[in-house]
């Protein structure tokens, strides 16, 4: 369980990391399921910090597309930190290790387009979209910036094919679904067009061993995890997992862990009606002192009056909750 930490982290220290393919990560997988059922595609308008302060390193077998509307923040991809602006189009491909925050004193309004390969896929043997498309955007080797800035051709073609996506998104007009598939059929066709076929990505050896460290936070956070339970993890030894902890993600584990159960925690408050101490206990605090003033010192407020303002804010019904993994 969550404990005051007799420790502070020193300022966070970012260093960059290659793409990491598929491998033994089963146990790091984010499971919730984004798309409705028979409709493979979801979007999620987000705020930071207004809806929450971070999303933590994640990963999923869908499709992801951050498509940035206003302000600044930070995107990673497998730990490599990538500042984004307003416009810019972050493109994250099934398996990645990606993260979003902001930046102090900044607010950034992005979009989260999560989809399905399998949605796009035919039953059709020797299928080119499939050949040609999809198996490379899931191995990896369909190889084009992933992080996409205002003024390139890549950028605008797959900005015009979002935006349609988006507006039929919208209108929900009859066989709505349709125009959205066609539209990301043209987004496929932007990386497609602007892509080149390459090898399988060198594995990133540090991601793929931390990946079984996410994972155990995602699907365990109410429950104690130590340091050394979490190295073990990774097959470190404790002091050499705090220090490439450190180094990946800009902060201990022990920070990590705790700022993860907060976010768990702000959206427990935001949807359910449970009392703070149960809230506490569902996310891994076993002292409800130690979590107001954590949870306070993170959000701004405690966390009775985090969701007292929360509830009481225009068209925020009490039960509104977002995915931000």
């Amino acid at each position: 369980m969550d404990r005051p930490e007799t420790k502070t982290a020193a300022a966070p220290v970012a260093a960059p990391g290659a793409p990491a393919p598929a491998g033994d990560y089963e146990r790091y997988r984010e499971r919730k399921l984004h798309e409705r059922p028979g409709f493979a595609y979801v979007t999620y308008p987000c705020t930071i910090p207004l809806d929450f302060d971070r999303v933590p390193e994640h990963w999923h077998d869908q499709m992801e597309v951050i498509y940035v509307k206003g302000g600044r923040g930070v995107v990673s991809l497998d730990f490599e930190r990538y500042e984004v602006t307003a416009n810019t189009i972050v493109v994250v491909r099934p398996g990645r290790v990606h993260a979003i925050e902001g930046l102090r004193g900044e607010r950034m309004e992005y979009e989260n387009i999560i989809f399905s390969l399998e949605a796009f896929d035919s039953r059709m043997p020797d299928d080119w979209c499939r050949d040609n498309v999809l198996t490379p955007l899931r191995e990896g080797t369909l190889s084009f910036d992933c992080v996409l800035e205002p003024g390139s051709a890549l950028h605008d073609e797959a900005a015009r094919a979002l935006d349609a996506a988006d507006a039929a998104s919208a209108e929900r007009g009859p066989g709505y679904t349709l125009a959205i598939k066609g539209s990301i059929y043209l987004f496929f066709r932007a990386l497609y067009a602007h892509a080149t076929r390459t090898q399988a990505p060198t594995p990133n050896a540090v991601a793929e061993r931390l990946k079984p460290v996410l994972r155990e936070v995602k699907t365990h956070f109410d429950k104690p995890i130590s340091v050394e339970e979490a190295a073990g993890l990774a097959g470190y030894s404790a002091a050499h997992f705090m220090r490439v902890f450190k180094r990946e993600t800009g902060q201990t584990f022990v920070s990590y862990l705790r700022s993860f159960r907060l976010s768990e925690a702000e959206a427990m408050l935001r949807r359910t009606s449970e009392p703070v101490s149960r809230v506490a206990a569902n996310c891994g605090f076993d002292n409800v002192p130690y979590f107001t003033r954590s949870f306070k010192a993170a959000y701004g407020l405690s966390p009775a009056s985090y969701r007292r303002t929360w509830s009481e804010r225009p068209g925020a019904p009490a039960d509104q909750s977002q995915s931000h993994t």
